[in-house]
């Protein structure tokens, strides 16, 4: 007789814990992000002065599966946005002790990877976007270097549906930019 409830309770709490854990895996992305990122040969990088340009940034992890899908089909993405002011990053957030500089060489060489490798050992660039790890995640930047919401994590099934997703928000990120630069170049100028 008291198992029942004692079940009954034991589902709530399990349901209640994992829509918690849903709601805090995205934070609100803070409105001047820092994204200060170590290269491979030791250099600082800032994604935040890309301006001018779409950014795409991709964290995840070599002992992550989806992460190895995910770059494939970005690797793919890039050649189409090759002549466009697109820019792709890939970010480990593997601590030095998981993986070192010349595992992930080896990795991104493995995987034909055509854009920079970046390092994010701490997660302190990672962490203001989510409150806990899941890979992969997705944030872009707008040619302001403005983060577009939202950021998204996972990888759809199929990789082709994945990819019209990523290419509409980066269709989306560099027509609107191409519209504000039209309205300001077709502002009437009023004389006086």
């Amino acid at each position: 007789m008291i198992k029942a409830p004692a079940q009954l309770l034991m589902i709530t709490v399990l349901l209640l814990l994992t829509s918690a854990a849903a709601l805090a895996q995205a934070r609100t992305p803070p409105s001047d992000p820092t994204f200060k990122l170590q290269s491979l040969d030791g250099k600082v990088v800032d994604l935040g002065e890309q301006h001018g340009n779409v950014v795409l940034v991709s964290f995840g992890a070599t002992w992550c599966g989806p992460c190895t899908v995910e770059l494939q089909s970005l690797n793919e993405l890039l050649t189409e946005y090759r002549n466009k002011p697109v820019k792709f990053f890939w970010v480990s957030v593997e601590r030095a002790e998981e993986i070192n500089n010349s595992g992930l060489k080896q990795y991104a060489k493995e995987r034909r990877l055509t854009f920079p490798v970046l390092r994010d050992t701490g997660k302190m660039v990672y962490l203001q976007f989510a409150e806990k790890q899941r890979l992969p995640m997705i944030v872009l930047l707008d040619k302001d270097g403005k983060v577009d919401t939202p950021v998204t994590f996972g990888v759809k099934s199929p990789p082709q549906t994945y990819k019209a997703d990523i290419r509409a928000r980066l269709n989306k990120l560099l027509n609107s930019a191409a519209a504000e630069a039209g309205s300001e170049a077709q502002s009437p100028t009023i004389k006086r």
